[in-house]
């Protein structure tokens, strides 16, 4: 090969190695790059490493943070407290209109006895007169020789006039005392005696609230899967009959009653706007039933031992008929679920509007009774009775509300369907639980033995997370026909 054909060889060959040289160039610098940002990722990811600017960054940025939370909370706790202080000064204004509507009905009430107390001293007065005059004259004809102008008839006369004025003294007190006996009753009914004024032969306030044969057991059942007793008559409103449905194993459940329903205003009439007891509202129930009492422990812990669920605390009250507490929201509801199961029937927590159509037992009063607590009423921390702020009471320990209902007011508040809302706003009408699917707060009503009597008229409203479980709450059930 000649000189000329090697010479382009050759300088092809200095290029390839020129080219060589630059990629092995580029190699070690990309390389190097490499290695210089791992050991920044390294030194960064190392706290002893750390640039002293970014830690003093992050240092600063936490404190501003902890600084914030605690601003946060200080906030939130101003927040609760004036919403606390809102609530005293409701609770405040409430009593204010009840001693005002007590004190206008108790007026009201006097002035109408002190007018019929006039009207029968009147008529009492007339009365006397008419009977002294016929006296008068039934003297003067069986002794037509006596004249009220002789002399010789003097005595006889004056014999007359005290006879007549003894007699008519004596009509005239009893009429009296007939009239004091009226009036006394109508300014405190429940001081005359019990078959006066409830309209009854016989009243009884067993404290399972089941009906009774002659010889003191519970009447036997008619069929094989429920006992019915249709109500005695009554001169107040009653269900119209009692149910106990018959259990898998044979035995009962809880004695049911059967509620009407119909239109009634639910909330509380002067509610203020936000108030979580208005704005009052009127709700369409269907019939439907709900038990007499409170679920007992000893319905309950039949319940838990057969599921194997976790047996509430009676916190050493005794167990049996007192009402069941220390449940959940959730508890309350597996026990209506396994009721359904055992008796074939459906179930479940009232609703809200259910529960305060039932406790009010049809009544615009605070309470079912009246607009006062009064004393031995039902159990709560001031109610006068010997379970207040200790205990509950057992179920039926008190008179049952006109429906046939015991401890609506007072001894343990009770779970109901419902979610827990701030007002009645968009609430339903027609009887049905108010519901989400998202539900942190759920609804109890009714008071308890160590709350105040304030917190148990029938409107009263009470949330809890439904995991509570505490000594002051149970629940009742209901389900429909």
């Amino acid at each position: 090969m000649s000189d000329q054909d090697r010479q382009p060889d050759k300088e092809e060959s200095v290029a390839l190695r020129e080219e060589l040289a630059r990629v092995q160039e580029a190699a070690r610098k990309a390389l190097s790059n490499l290695r210089d940002e791992v050991d920044y990722l390294r030194e960064a990811q190392d706290p002893d490493h750390r640039d002293p600017d970014s830690v003093t960054t992050q240092v600063a940025l936490q404190q501003e943070i902890d600084t914030l939370r605690r601003m946060l909370r200080e906030r939130e706790r101003l927040v609760e407290d004036t919403a606390t202080q809102c609530r005293h000064l409701e609770d405040e204004l409430e009593d204010q209109y009840r001693t005002c509507d007590t004190l206008k009905q108790d007026l009201e009430r006097n002035k109408l006895s002190l007018d019929a107390s006039r009207e029968q001293m009147a008529r009492v007065s007339r009365e006397r007169h008419e009977i002294e005059e016929h006296y008068q004259d039934l003297l003067a004809s069986s002794l037509p020789g006596i004249l009220p102008g002789g002399h010789a008839n003097r005595p006889a006369s004056r014999k007359s006039s005290t006879v007549s004025r003894f007699i008519g003294g004596l009509v005239a007190g009893l009429l009296l005392a007939a009239v004091a006996l009226v009036v006394w009753m109508q300014l405190d009914p429940r001081s005359a005696p019990v078959a006066l004024w409830r309209g009854e032969k016989e009243v009884a306030s067993p404290a399972d609230a089941s009906p009774k044969t002659s010889h003191g057991d519970a009447q036997s059942a008619p069929d094989e899967h429920s006992q019915v007793v249709t109500a005695g008559e009554r001169s107040e409103p009653v269900p119209v009959k009692r149910v106990r449905d018959r259990l898998s194993d044979g035995s009962f459940g809880p004695w049911m009653l059967a509620l009407e329903g119909g239109d009634f205003s639910m909330g509380k009439k002067l509610a203020p706007p936000g108030d979580e007891e208005g704005p009052a509202h009127v709700v369409h129930l269907a019939r439907f039933l709900v038990s007499a009492t409170e679920v007992t422990f000893k319905q309950y812990d039949r319940f838990a031992r057969a599921t194997g669920r976790r047996l509430p605390s009676d916190f050493g009250w005794g167990r049996g008929s007192h009402p069941v507490v220390d449940v959940t929201w959730e508890d309350a509801r597996a026990y209506v679920q396994w009721l359904s199961r055992s008796t074939g029937r459906d179930y479940r927590l009232p609703s809200e509007s259910e529960w305060e159509y039932a406790a009010g037992a049809g009544q615009r009063t605070f309470f079912w009774w009246g607009n006062e607590p009064g004393q031995g009423r039902a159990v709560c921390y001031d109610c006068g009775t010997r379970w207040d702020k200790r205990s509950t009471a057992p179920v039926g320990s008190f008179d049952p509300n006109p429906f046939g209902l015991y401890d609506t007011a007072g001894n343990a508040m009770e779970w109901v369907e419902d979610c827990y809302h701030s007002d009645y706003v968009d609430a339903p009408v027609d009887g049905r639980a108010w519901v989400e699917r998202e539900c942190g707060l759920r609804v109890a009503r009714g008071g308890a033995f160590n709350k105040p009597s304030r917190s148990m008229h029938s409107t009263a409203r009470h949330s809890y997370a439904p995991e509570t479980h505490i000594n002051a709450i149970g629940f009742r059930v209901a389900r429909d026909e």
